[in-house]
């Protein structure tokens, strides 16, 4: 398992700076869910929500048919969202805008998805895939057996089974460059602030 910056995970060798940060007003948004039935215990300090289940905060939408909602005697939040039977557990969240004009998306999928509010990771479990869009239009995307993203860091591990041979490997698609890039220009990099010369 190898820890790489999602920046790198999902444009390598890109130029730019690095890659946009989820929408920055969607923490402060409420957490809204949408199901066709749910069964509650405020002993246990679990929540079960059934049946075409949305879950909305801001520009993040999670789909899936079933979400169960604990919380820990800390008071940390654990979901985890599975889908029908044949069907993938989906989310998207628009990114902050880093080039006017341009709509970023990030979008997911996997056999399970499972949130930990307290190490703030989002972990896709089976036929896991992460991909970003440009208005509208597919950039780059990794798949993988499991796909942890960490939303403070932007960081994400992507691992593959080798028990199912080429179809288990990672594998990552990295969108051309952009027709605007200049190669002859240099790229500046700046000193790490915890390096002593």
């Amino acid at each position: 398992m190898k820890k790489l910056p999602l920046s790198i995970l999902l444009a390598l060798c890109s130029v730019l700076p690095g890659i946009a940060s989820a929408e920055s007003a969607d923490s402060s948004q409420p957490i809204q869910i949408f199901s066709d039935k749910f069964d509650g215990d405020d002993v246990k300090q679990v929540a079960v929500y059934t049946g075409d289940v949305a879950v909305h905060q801001g520009t993040l939408e999670i789909r899936g048919a079933k979400l169960v909602l604990t919380i820990d005697p800390q008071g940390y939040r654990h979901a985890v969202m599975t889908p029908q039977k044949g069907k993938l557990v989906t989310f998207k969240q628009r990114k902050d805008e880093k080039t006017p004009g341009v709509e970023e998306w990030m979008h997911g999928k996997g056999d399970k998805l499972t949130y930990n509010e307290k190490t703030n990771e989002l972990t896709l479990t089976n036929n896991a895939q992460v991909s970003r869009s440009e208005n509208g239009v597919m950039k780059d995307e990794s798949r993988g057996t499991v796909i942890t993203y960490n939303m403070t860091t932007s960081t994400a591990d992507v691992v593959g089974s080798k028990n199912r041979g080429s179809a288990g490997r990672v594998s990552t698609v990295i969108a051309p460059r952009d027709s605007n890039f200049d190669a002859s220009k240099p790229i500046e990099l700046q000193p790490s602030k915890g390096i002593k010369r």
